[in-house]
């Protein structure tokens, strides 16, 4: 099985490294993709800290080597799609390639998991209409901008909310349960 990964400069570190090591960990191939990179390229992650200013601060984390090219993809070959979020999905949201991607799947019914700012790309791809999700609090305008329903959790609280096809979080630390769901949407089996 494959599932693709969208990603670009400044993704959030933990929802580009977590949700690839646990679905690897089932033996699910991911190819992580930026548009205008290829595979071997570098990105840099972010990490997001809440220090009790009136935001979160943003601090350099871990560089990652992208997997696969984003122009070889072949969108009938994967199963899933994992949007995560960091700042990259504030200037992807721009590129049509990425709101493509993003509507194939939607279009297909297959599954999508999305957490924190990915929403912002799901509402600039116009599949948000006449569906409720989560995102991380300061994307709800984005969201009822999108035609969705903004489902209001604590921040990082460990709540997902599933709507058909996609499963959505506000943050990383319901990265587990996210996960847990995108696999049971995937149809993957796991024993304990």
């Amino acid at each position: 099985m494959k599932v693709l990964m969208l990603a670009g400069d400044f993704i959030e570190d933990y929802e580009l490294y977590a949700p690839l090591k646990a679905l690897e960990m089932l033996d699910i191939d991911v190819h992580v993709v930026c548009p205008d990179k290829k595979a071997g390229d570098i990105i840099q992650t972010a990490l997001h800290i809440v220090e009790g200013w009136q935001t979160y601060s943003e601090r350099p984390g871990h560089p990652f080597e992208l997997t696969h090219t984003f122009s070889d993809i072949k969108l009938d070959k994967y199963s899933g799609l994992v949007v995560p979020g960091g700042r990259f999905p504030e200037y992807q949201r721009y590129d049509q390639r990425v709101l493509d991607v993003i509507s194939s799947f939607f279009a297909d019914n297959r599954p999508v998991a999305a957490i924190c700012h990915g929403l912002q790309l799901l509402s600039a791809a116009g599949v948000l209409k006449g569906r409720s999700c989560s995102a991380f609090p300061m994307c709800k305008l984005d969201v009822v901008a999108g035609g969705g329903e903004y489902v209001d959790y604590e921040a990082f609280s460990k709540n997902v909310h599933i709507d058909g096809n996609l499963v959505s979080a506000p943050a990383y630390p319901a990265i587990g349960v996210w996960m847990r769901e995108f696999i049971r949407l995937l149809g993957v089996k796991v024993q304990l």
